[in-house]
């Protein structure tokens, strides 16, 4: 199984009891990102900040300047503050600590749901500032 088999089969089995989700795929490459989210429009992207290569910020940046109604939660192994402030700074919904929260993606996905049906914003910094 590769990475990409890896990737696809985990977020399923988070998934499964989402019946309101449809996992669109995911992306290794900015330029790979920027051609799935243009083609799919998602509601929700989830970057992890270490890219190949690259920097999941710039692709933060990116997705807050040309889609700014995308939720956007922030992946990286680690809860440090600098990161988790540059998230929020650029516009960010979550910031997850892959060691610890990952397997909680599908209730901040359904918190992100409910705070939209009533019309609230959803702030989850509040610890980090």
């Amino acid at each position: 199984m590769d990475d990409s088999e890896i990737v696809t089969s985990y977020f399923n089995y988070i998934f499964k009891d989402m019946v309101k989700l449809k996992w669109i795929g995911h992306a290794y490459s900015i330029r790979e990102a920027k051609a799935l989210i243009k083609s799919e429009r998602p509601d929700v992207v989830i970057i992890d900040i270490e890219l190949k290569e690259e920097n999941g910020f710039d692709l933060l940046k990116f997705i807050k300047r040309a889609y700014p109604g995308v939720a956007v939660f922030m992946l990286c192994n680690t809860t440090d503050f600098n990161y988790a402030r540059k998230s929020e700074l650029l516009g960010a919904h979550y910031f997850i600590d892959k060691s610890f929260e990952f397997y909680n993606i599908p209730n901040f996905l359904m918190a992100l749901q409910s705070a939209k049906n009533i019309s609230q914003k959803l702030n989850r910094f509040e610890s980090f500032t």
